[in-house]
Formats: C-alpha cells, sequence, structure tokens
C-alpha cells in the first residue's frame, strides 16, 4: 500500500527548489509495553513553510519467558503498528507534529521465519518453540498477582503523540534543536495499545552533515510519565531516552543507515523485558524518489538481547508536498 501511494505522488511530481531533508527513522521501542507510553518519535524537520507526512508501518515478534525475584513474565506475540505524522514548519526555526497509530496483536507469521533462519546460521532460538503457549499471549505477575493478561488478538489506537520543536541552522553545517512532547491516551489499557496517562516528555538534539556524504545525528531526553496504571503502579515516573543515527549516503538515491533508540527503565520490580534499559538497534536503506519523497525500510533488533522486541521491520514513505 505505501508503495502504491508512493508510485501516484511520483507521477504528480515536479521539481522544487527545497529538496527532502535527510533525517531519522520515525520508529519507537516495538515492545507494546513502550509504545504505549510517551516515548517520543526521533525528530522530524520539514522545510520551512512546507509539510512533512510519514506513513510507517512496523511488524515486532518476540517469544520468551522471565522471571526476576518475585515477577514474572510470558511474552508470545507479533506486533502490528501502523503510523501516520504530519509535521509543519511554521518558520525556519519552528515546527510542530501530530502522530496517531493503530496497533495490532496477534500470533502473526515470524515465528517460523525467524525459527529456520535462526537454524540455518547456528543462531540460538532462546525460548522460541519450547514455551508450548498458543499465541498470542502476554502475562505479567508480580508478588502472586496478574498485573496484565492478554490470551487473544486485540487491535486499537494508540496513544496520540504531539510535539514543538525549535530548532538552529548550525552554519552549513547542520542543525540543532530542542523537542518538547505530549502523549495523550486514546486508546485503551486492556488491549495494551496505550498505558492510560498524560505524558511529557523534553530532548535537545543534533543533525550533522560530516562532508558530502557522512550524516551523523544524537538525540537525549527525558519523559515524564504522569500515573501511569497499566501495570499497577510500577512505571517509573521518569526515563531517560537517547537516540543516534549515522547514515551514508550511496549515491545520488540510495543511503544506508544505522539508528539507535535507547530509553532507561520504564518499571520497577520487573523482569528485564519490562524492567531494565533497552535499545533497539535498526540497521536499514532508503531511497530518494525525486525531491519530494523518500522510501525507508530497516530491519530492527534488541540490544542487549531479551530486554525490548526481538525482531522488527519497519517501513517508512516520507513525503514533503510541493507548497
Amino acid at each position: 500500500m505505501l508503495i502504491a501511494v508512493a508510485l501516484l505522488s511520483f507521477g504528480a511530481e515536479t521539481v522544487i527548489a527545497a529538496e527532502l531533508p535527510s533525517g531519522w527513522l520515525q520508529t519507537r521501542d516495538q515492545n507494546p509495553f513502550a509504545l504505549a507510553t510517551g516515548l517520543p518519535l526521533a525528530p522530524g524537520i520539514p522545510a520551512a513553510k512546507r509539510w512533512q507526512f510519514d506513513a510507517t508501518f512496523n511488524i515486532a515478534n518476540t517469544e520468551l519467558e522471565q522471571f526476576s525475584g518475585n515477577s514474572s513474565l510470558l511474552f508470545d506475540a507479533e506486533t502490528h503498528e501502523s503510523r501516520f505524522s504530519a509535521a509543519y514548519a511554521f518558520n525556519d526555526h519552528w515546527s510542530l507534529r501530530g502522530s496517531i497509530s493503530h496497533l495490532q496483536i496477534s500470533s502473526g507469521f515470524l515465528d517460523g521465519p525467524i525459527e529456520r533462519f535462526h537454524r540455518i546460521f547456528g543462531f540460538d532460538n532462546g525460548d522460541r518453540g519450547h514455551l508450548g503457549l498458543q499465541a498470542p499471549t502476554v502475562e505479567v505477575r508480580h508478588d502472586g498477582t496478574v498485573l496484565y493478561a492478554l490470551d487473544s488478538s486485540q487491535s486499537g489506537s494508540g496513544p496520540l503523540l504531539i510535539d514543538l520543536t525549535r530548532s538552529w541552522q548550525l552554519a552549513e553545517q547542520g542543525v540543532a534543536g530542542i523537542t518538547l512532547g505530549g502523549k495523550f491516551p486514546t486508546g485503551s489499557q486492556s488491549r495494551l495499545s496505550d498505558s492510560g496517562s498524560t505524558d511529557f516528555s523534553i530532548s535537545a538534539f543534533t543533525l550533522l552533515a560530516l562532508g558530502e556524504r557522512l550524516t551523523l545525528g544524537a538525540r537525549a531526553g527525558l519523559l515524564y510519565q504522569n500515573d501511569n496504571r497499566l501495570l499497577d503502579n510500577l512505571a517509573r515516573s521518569q526515563v531517560p531516552f537517547a537516540s543516534l543515527l549515522l547514515r551514508y549516503r550511496l549515491g545520488k538515491k540510495w543511503s544506508a543507515f544505522v539508528q539507535s533508540d535507547a530509553h532507561g527503565a520504564l518499571y520497577r520490580d520487573l523482569p528485564d523485558f519490562l524492567g531494565s534499559a533497552s535499545n533497539q538497534l535498526n540497521i536499514g536503506f532508503s531511497r530518494r524518489f525525486g525531491e519530494r519523497a523518500e522510501f525507508q525500510a530497516s530491519l530492527g533488533e534488541d540490544l542487549p538481547a531479551l530486554h525490548t522486541t526481538d525482531v522488527v521491520l519497519s517501513f517508512n514513505l516520507r513525503i514533503q508536498p510541493r507548497n
């Protein structure tokens, strides 16, 4: 569907003066307990007085069992997140973005391909194929109490994310900025698509051109969770987060990139999947279509292992329409 939209857009393309800015991959930690919170998207800054639209589709698959003290976790599910983001730059300094998503949790289709891939290359499948569960299954226990349980496919809208960015041009070498973000509960706690809380975030970032081909980006910030009751009262009120981006232009149209999105523990006194710092590492390619559109595809892995979603496939179409 994304490719079809892209082809329709390219057919009507006319050359414009401002080139679509190269930027960050528009994905977050695909652990649904993280997607339910206000962890913000990486910066997205359109050219002055222009709109920028991102259509993103993420597929994530995890199968594991974890224990920590008097807590346990069972997770055997696949998530499909469809996201649409719209940003507008009022001038060279100020931009506003809104983003809404739809999340589906089901048994999915990646279990078999992932297990075969691991066997072919001699990798350890971990708990995959050994839990004897009927997917989807999600269960979190603490002190003998079930804090959350899911045993059937679910779908629903995710939280609304809004952010306001003030940016500064760094001569001709790049851009730096500060972003204030807000998350508003438009999803469902029972369907694991929203934490039910209103969250806020603040972050600083920079995006630097190092020569003609290499771009380096960095971001650091703090998330404030306000009354997240998804897992009783175990949510941490303050969670640091950071991102790194390395992007290399292979030619006029193709680029390769590596993006790391990390955050501190969202919850306390729970197994690593929920109660430890985590990092999602995405490696992929992007392809420009003219000066107004770009398609990105990446493969994401958890690093360190078992601290977040195991495997993530991400696809993003970015379009900056003509004024």
